[in-house]
């Protein structure tokens, strides 16, 4: 029975990993290290230099157990394995953290095999080596020729066949390789600050064509993170390194006598080889074409197999009348401000835009994600705003069924406010199929399947959605929503704190971190992380009541929580299934028959302190309780499988 491949030491700095006996030394001597640990630091070290995704080190560690399991593991298993190696991951000597995507070992190592004395390898089987004992045996100078000949014969022959076999066979077809690729924020070179829209704008729509060519092919890194690189002038080879990519796509947009010049060109970024570079000449309405050029120019640059659907789609782009594309522009520009003033001004653009050209589909989908975000952060009641957002995600899917865009605003719909599963699953399906690199599907469809109680598919999903996207703050905190409810606590901090370190002022993760906080037992920073997040809203929106409510009753302060359900009746008005928000504060009070008759009373399609019964640990008191069965079951909550 053939033994074993020997396994490799590898040996970097003081240390040396020996995978065969599973050691690790430093300058000679055993360090003490878990196995779980040593087995991270052996994948690390073996591909230096080579980022390692969470997902390989999942396959690697874990092979057999689930997602769910995993990330706390690794995420202890790399703290241990930095305190044994006396590294920091501010400022790493080992191991670089590529944020949301996974880890870098950056030393070089030397791999050495360790053969064991009396091996029989070529260097003692030199000319020193004692002569053969058998009667056979002839002295080598007395050896003729011809037999030299003979004994060599045979060699010969197998070796020119196993190089004409390896010559001649044929080659096996690799599967297609998967591009990673960032778009830099154009430049606004126009000399007006105003103009700025038209670049930001301009990056965005490119994401999005280059998005809907080939998910197995092409990955594009999502607008909200390359926005965080507006104005930088970091060096291309470190923005790849920081965001995981092959390649980077730069240029700029500035002012002509008859319009816009775009200019554009695409970088591989191991060796910062320019590969193509273009300049357009054109009206701000044909800037929709130069979007499809360039986004087919890069394709065949990093050779993505374009499907006969993307050939067609990138074929059929038309002239767009400048002042709707403007607008259109305007209004994206104005959402992903995400602010009540922000969200106005972006409806305002986009039914602008519509009034101009009915037919123009991307100016709906902006408008029922408008109005979705409007309902949700408390800004508009669910009454005035939900039919608005439906009527225009319809429409958008209605003049352009090949758009992601428009299947997933109505997928939040459904989700959201109307609570038709079936339908909502089908919508963000859909969205997928028509564009894999659209972050705000993945981010909705983790939060529905975790509503759903299918915590690890809601952990995959949120996990793409950050891979795309991995300086999001919204969707590190919808991370951290999936996280809680998967009962990850600790990921659920780490996800809510990542978000605060680039936004401190947004109030999500307050919430977040808030609702981690109150799991783990810290009832006094759940208290200041929720009064934080009210404080941020300029409003008293009712879901973030409902949590500090909860914090100050299960903390034992029952005046304070008594007068959070006071201000929740207050502020009921318009709020749909506002009962529903009293429940978990009644629950934590110990008053059971009133939290399940607050539940019943916000039982009402659209309530968001209602969807998420099944999973919230806030109601695990009800949950053995047969009228709490029966209201999960009206509202479709026992026909979705775990």
């Amino acid at each position: 029975m053939a033994s074993p491949a020997p396994q490799p030491i590898l040996r970097f700095g003081p240390f040396e990993v020996d995978v065969s006996a599973g050691q690790l030394r430093k300058n000679g001597t055993n360090v003490h290290i878990q196995d779980k640990p040593l087995r991270l630091l052996a994948v690390l070290a073996g591909r230096h230099g080579k980022l390692v995704s969470r997902e390989e080190l999942h396959k690697a560690l874990w092979p057999d157990q689930t997602f769910v399991e995993y990330e706390d593991g690794l995420n202890t298993a790399v703290k241990k394995l930095r305190e044994t190696l006396s590294d920091r991951p501010e400022k790493p000597q080992f191991i670089e953290t590529v944020p949301r995507r996974g880890y870098r070992f950056i030393v070089p190592v030397q791999e050495v095999f360790d053969v064991p004395a009396g091996s029989k390898t070529d260097e003692n089987l030199g000319t020193n080596a004692a002569p053969a004992q058998s009667g056979f045996a002839v002295p080598a100078e007395r050896r003729p020729l011809r037999w030299v000949i003979l004994l060599a014969l045979p060699i010969v022959i197998v070796a020119c066949a196993y190089v004409a076999w390896r010559h001649f066979r044929p080659k096996p077809q690799p599967g297609p390789a998967i591009a990673m690729l960032a778009v830099l924020p154009f430049e606004n070179l126009t000399g007006d600050a105003e103009e700025e829209y038209v670049s930001d704008g301009f990056t965005e729509e490119i994401i999005t064509q280059l998005g809907r060519l080939n998910h197995d092919q092409l990955r594009v890194i999502a607008r909200t993170s390359m926005m965080t690189y507006k104005g930088s002038h970091k060096p291309i080879r470190q923005i790849a390194s920081e965001l995981g990519v092959n390649y980077v796509l730069e240029g700029s947009i500035r002012n002509t006598s008859d319009g816009l010049r775009v200019t554009a060109q695409l970088i591989r970024a191991d060796d910062q080889t320019h590969l193509w570079a273009r300049e357009y000449d054109r009206p701000l309405g044909d800037l929709v074409k130069v979007q499809g050029e360039v986004a087919e120019a890069v394709a065949q640059e990093i050779q993505v197999r374009l499907s006969p659907e993307a050939e067609q789609t990138l074929a059929g782009v038309a002239r767009v009348d400048p002042e709707v594309y403007s607008a259109y522009l305007k209004g994206r520009f104005f959402w992903n401000k995400r602010s009540r003033d922000g969200l106005s001004m972006a409806v305002a653009f986009f039914e602008q835009a519509v009034q101009r050209n009915p037919n123009y589909a991307p100016a709906y989908a902006g408008l029922a994600d408008a109005y979705n975000a409007l309902v949700f952060y408390g800004f508009v009641s669910g009454p005035d705003g939900i039919p608005k957002a439906k009527a225009a995600a319809i429409r958008a899917v209605e003049l352009d069924g090949s758009r992601a865009e428009g299947h997933a605003s109505l997928g939040y719909i459904y989700f959201m406010w109307e609570w038709d599963w079936p339908a909502a699953e089908r919508e963000f399906q859909r969205a997928i199929e028509l564009n894999g690199n659209y972050v705000p599907t993945y981010q909705w469809y983790a939060l529905y399947l975790a509503a759903m109680g299918r915590g690890p598919e809601s952990l995959v999903q949120i996990r793409q959605a950050r891979e795309l996207d991995p300086f999001s703050v919204i969707v590190a905190s919808a991370s951290g929503y999936v996280a809680y409810f998967a009962r990850q606590n600790g990921q659920a901090a780490i996800e809510a704190e990542a978000a605060l370190r680039e936004e401190p002022d947004f109030m999500v993760p307050h919430a977040v971190l808030g609702l981690a906080s109150e799991a783990q037992g810290n009832y006094g920073k759940a208290i200041l992380e929720f009064q934080k997040a009210l404080q941020l809203s300029n409003s008293q929106p009712a879901a973030y009541l409902d949590y500090l409510g909860h914090a100050y009753a299960i903390s034992g302060n029952r005046r304070d929580a008594n007068k959070i359900l006071a201000q929740i009746n207050q502020n009921a008005q318009g709020v749909i299934g506002a009962p529903a928000y009293r429940a978990a504060t009644l629950v934590a009070l110990g008053e059971k028959d009133e939290a399940l008759k607050a539940l019943e009373g916000g039982s009402e399609k659209g309530s968001y302190g209602f969807m998420w019964i099944k999973v919230d640990p806030r109601f695990d008191a009800l949950r053995s309780d047969s009228r709490f069965q029966s209201l999960m079951s009206r509202a479709g909550l026992t026909k979705v499988s775990n």
